[in-house]
């Protein structure tokens, strides 16, 4: 019996590792220039639905009124951000955890590496046993480690995952890109 559970754990952390592998591929298959698209692209010109899921888009909506509302500027949408939060958030849920390390160790700079999603700086608040976007936002505005990120001026952009009440928020600076001239 511990013979299979061993197997098991194994065999679910392989296929663990295959779907985060998959998520950060399509990610990471967007490269650079989509990068630099989305760091282009004017916050005013956000799409009505950035995930197809109404709740997240309802948050993303309602964090940014908030951001709004005490001076700062919206945060960007950024899809491969979105990738690495649906894949944490879907990781609690298959694995039975609720943290901001996995059960192999990766936390949120971990997972944006492996996307190779490269920041200036980067946060994540997690959250679980909230429906509604509007639940999980004033649950984290009464934390004061989760409102700290969610009202950083240093943030830009952002990316949610939501797998059933499950919450995945990740937030960061892009690196600036710089070029040189001979």
């Amino acid at each position: 019996m511990a013979r299979m559970r061993s197997h098991l754990s194994r065999h679910t952390r392989s296929i663990t590792f295959l779907i985060l592998a998959a998520s950060f591929g399509l990610a990471w298959a967007a490269g650079p220039a989509f990068a630099a698209t989305e760091a282009r692209r004017s916050p005013r010109s956000e799409p009505a639905s950035v995930s197809g899921d109404p709740e997240i888009d309802s948050f993303v909506r309602q964090v940014n009124a908030h951001r709004v509302s005490i001076g700062l500027q919206p945060l960007i949408w950024h899809r491969g951000v979105a990738a690495v939060a649906r894949a944490h958030s879907r990781n609690m849920v298959a694995h039975h955890f609720f943290s901001h390390a996995d059960p192999d160790g990766l936390r949120g700079k971990d997972r944006l590496a492996v996307a190779g999603i490269r920041y200036a700086a980067m946060g994540e608040n997690i959250a679980y046993g909230h429906a509604t976007g509007t639940a999980v936002l004033k649950a984290w505005l009464r934390s004061p480690g989760h409102r700290e990120n969610i009202e950083d001026p240093a943030y830009t952009h952002h990316g949610v995952g939501k797998v059933g009440t499950y919450w995945t928020h990740v937030f960061l600076r892009p690196r600036a890109t710089t070029t040189t001239s001979r």
